[in-house]
């Protein structure tokens, strides 16, 4: 992902959380693509979540993968014993996933289960740390140092912030230092502003609504793609 980001000077992924209505299976696959092949020029990746999984089977993970040169990130929050954990991990890669999100509550032998199938099969595995949703400072916040620690030393690939709280971004860089990557949802519908977790530490900024619910998602990618980087310009 950080050899597209340099190529596309984006530090931009794309959640496609599009949700069929009207549309028939295989013409909802088309739709996804589509919008997909219009923003993939302003995009470091992709995240595909449950929901859009479950609509599509693991079919639009293996489409994205022989029609697009996207990383792809499956999200789904895996949070089970550790041989379904593990099981899990081991679906999406073979789906042609990249990476896979995981929480990290269910302790360091589930996490551990994970990267052992991201080493057999050299993937990522990016842990729940931090939620952007207001029910994420309940019980996630208050434990997102314990999480970070079990991530950096179970050697994950990064951790998920909030983009919505850029100050718990900047606290997570500091307790990560350079060993993880953190990426950060919430960038628009949520309220997240489009630059701002990159300026407290973040690697990359997850937007969905935004750009998919647009009439013109290409333009709306680019977009967000370029205020990201005039954010970063300002700060410079």
């Amino acid at each position: 992902m950080e050899r597209r980001s340099q190529e596309n000077n984006s530090r931009l992924v794309f959640a496609l959380d599009l949700v069929r209505k009207e549309l028939n299976k295989s013409d909802f696959v088309e739709k996804c693509l589509n919008i997909l092949e219009k923003t993939e020029l302003y995009i470091a990746g992709v995240k595909i979540g449950y929901p859009l999984v479950l609509d599509t089977d693991l079919e639009i993970i293996s489409k994205i993968s022989e029609v697009n040169n996207v990383p792809i990130i499956a999200d789904f929050k895996i949070a089970d014993v550790p041989h379904i954990s593990k099981q899990i991990a081991k679906l999406a890669f073979k789906a042609g996933a990249d990476a896979v999100i995981s929480h990290g509550f269910t302790g360091d032998d589930s996490l551990g289960a994970i990267i052992e199938a991201c080493e057999e099969e050299n993937k990522g595995v990016l842990v729940v740390s931090n939620m952007s949703h207001p029910g994420g400072e309940m019980f996630i916040q208050p434990m997102s140092e314990k999480i970070l620690n079990l991530a950096k030393e179970a050697k994950a690939t990064g951790i998920i912030g909030p983009a919505t709280r850029p100050e718990q971004v900047e606290k997570l860089r500091k307790k990560a230092g350079e060993e993880l990557l953190i990426l950060t949802p919430g960038i628009g519908a949520q309220g997240g502003r489009p630059g701002d977790a990159i300026k407290n530490g973040a690697d990359y900024e997850i937007v969905g609504r935004a750009i998919y619910q647009s009439e013109s998602p290409g333009k709306s990618a680019e977009n967000i793609r370029d205020t990201i980087n005039e954010t970063l310009k300002e700060e410079d």
